[in-house]
């Protein structure tokens, strides 16, 4: 009897298990062909396995679809369009960010115009030392230009060396011309990046952060 009810359950269990296949052996398989009639059956045919397909039951009813595979053009617009959005995410990131060093850094409008007159005075004695530098450079190249003349004038070839100098020379007020520059740039930007500043803090405070 033991014996007989053993294998009863057995059976059982074999039929449970048995009942999704048969199941899924029900359903038929529908797709549009190439020229877009709706075609169905057991099997889906390889040149429309990428295609949209619904899986339907014995009832009629749609109970799977699996989406029809993207196409290069659709995956290249599906990447350029994440890429996209991780941009402009990293860029509300970095705004944050930038916002709360600037609530974090100064209390009030005051200490903002302070420091833009701090640093701009430090940037402005930079440019005024490079400038005395300049002075100094010119007027070594001067000198060098005046001994060459004088060689010229005596119908002599200035020397080697005395070239090499004045090259060097030359060279150099060159540089230092491009560093002011350089220089005056940099402080200029420094300006309107503390008007940007003022105005976004201005924003923050008033609570108007978009």
């Amino acid at each position: 009897m033991a014996n007989s009810s053993k294998f009863t359950k057995l059976v059982a269990l074999t039929m449970l298990l048995a009942v999704p296949h048969l199941a899924q052996a029900k359903l038929i398989k529908c797709w549009q062909n190439n020229v877009d009639v709706r075609e169905c059956g057991s099997t889906v045919p390889p040149e429309y396995s990428q295609t949209r397909i619904e899986y339907i039951n014995e009832r009629g009813l749609v109970v799977k679809v699996i989406a029809a595979a993207k196409t290069p053009t659709e995956l290249a617009a599906e990447r350029e369009r994440k890429r996209i959005l991780k941009e402009q995410e990293d860029q509300r990131k970095e705004r944050a960010r930038i916002d709360s060093i600037l609530l974090n850094t100064y209390t009030t409008e005051r200490d903002l115009i302070l420091a833009r007159d701090t640093n701009l005075k430090a940037a402005q004695g930079q440019i005024d030392i490079t400038r005395g530098n300049l002075k100094l450079l010119q007027s070594n190249f001067e000198d060098l230009q005046n001994q060459a003349a004088n060689y010229e004038r005596g119908g002599n070839t200035p020397p080697k060396q005395l070239i090499v100098k004045l090259d060097k020379a030359r060279e150099l007020v060159k540089l230092k011309k491009i560093h002011i520059e350089a220089k005056e740039a940099s402080k200029k930007e420094m300006l309107k990046r503390f008007e940007r500043d003022m105005a976004r803090f201005k924003e923050l405070k008033r609570g108007r952060i978009n």
